[in-house]
């Protein structure tokens, strides 16, 4: 078994927040950031969190107690994991795939949620709801020290990623006497891009997730097709038993055919005496075409 951690930060590195969640957390709620630490063979101990990313997922981690972008307040123990390293390692990779960065939220898909959806899929827990409750410090706070919320958040986390790729790409550290209009408009070169990242990368998981709905419905189709064939139930199918399967299948497949064709026959066959006339193949594929069959629409 593997002891999980919750560890709590201060949102942002501005000491003011602290002072103000003292008086949050008295009313049950206040503004934090949050990480999961879960010890693996493979990795040691990790701290695992979720923020804003464009084109990528958006869980991230760093050494237990160091997330740079936040000050550290305190840990809770949220009791030992029965998962194994490999299944830990499922939960991660599978989170990864359903936190991706461009759906990040201040108030409703942030840090402290996916922290406690992590450990709740790690059987630990439960999350205190001072933790989780962002919703009303976002409302508290509105005014005051996270004014911007959703778009200062974002910036703030694209700032402290980035800075390297923007200055990279811009080169704006090297022109020191650069003017502001021509930063501004590096950093909305910089911003329509990642718009368009953001925009492909919500169309990837978009097609990634259709193909686990097909993946699973074929999974579906084929543990039905193994129920039906496992005429004895004992959960194994045997040559004999596909075989009968098999041959009931083709029997019903031929029987719903030879239905389709006798009534596909009595819609052409207009009189009823069992035989098709040209005249009603003709009627019928007029009117399967649109026309009516009259003289004025006839088909030569």
């Amino acid at each position: 078994m593997a002891p999980v951690m919750l560890h709590i930060y201060h949102v942002s590195t501005n000491s003011t927040v602290g002072a103000v969640n003292e008086y949050l957390e008295a009313i049950g709620t206040g503004a934090f950031h949050a990480g999961v630490e879960v010890r693996t063979e493979a990795n040691g101990a990790m701290e695992y969190s979720y923020g804003y990313a464009p084109d990528r997922t958006g869980v991230f981690t760093n050494k237990p107690k160091e997330c740079k972008a936040h000050i550290y307040k305190e840990s809770l123990e949220m009791g030992d994991t029965t998962k194994t390293d490999s299944e830990i390692d499922e939960i991660i990779e599978q989170l990864k795939e359903d936190w991706p960065g461009f759906e990040y939220d201040l108030l409703r898909r942030n840090c402290c949620l996916f922290s406690k959806e992590l450990v709740e899929k790690l059987g630990v827990g439960p999350v205190p709801t001072w933790v989780t409750n962002l919703a009303a410090a976002g409302a508290t706070l509105h005014d005051g020290i996270l004014k911007g919320k959703e778009i200062a958040d974002k910036a703030a986390v694209m700032a402290r990623a980035k800075a390297g790729e923007i200055d990279a790409k811009y080169n704006i550290s090297g022109k020191v006497s650069a003017g502001a209009k021509e930063v501004m408009l590096a950093a909305g070169r910089f911003d329509e891009e990642y718009k368009v990242r953001e925009k492909a990368f919500a169309a990837a998981v978009a097609v990634k997730a259709k193909a686990g709905e097909l993946h699973q419905a074929a999974k579906d189709k084929a543990a039905e097709i193994h129920k039906d064939a496992d005429a004895d139930g004992d959960g194994k199918v045997s040559a004999e038993e596909m075989k009968l399967y098999l041959k009931e299948q083709l029997r019903t497949s031929h029987e719903k055919a030879m239905q389709a064709a006798r009534d596909l026959h009595a819609s052409v066959d207009k009189d009823g005496d069992g035989k098709i006339t040209f005249e009603e193949a003709k009627t019928f594929a007029t009117e399967r075409a649109g026309a009516c069959g009259c003289e004025a629409c006839t088909v030569q």
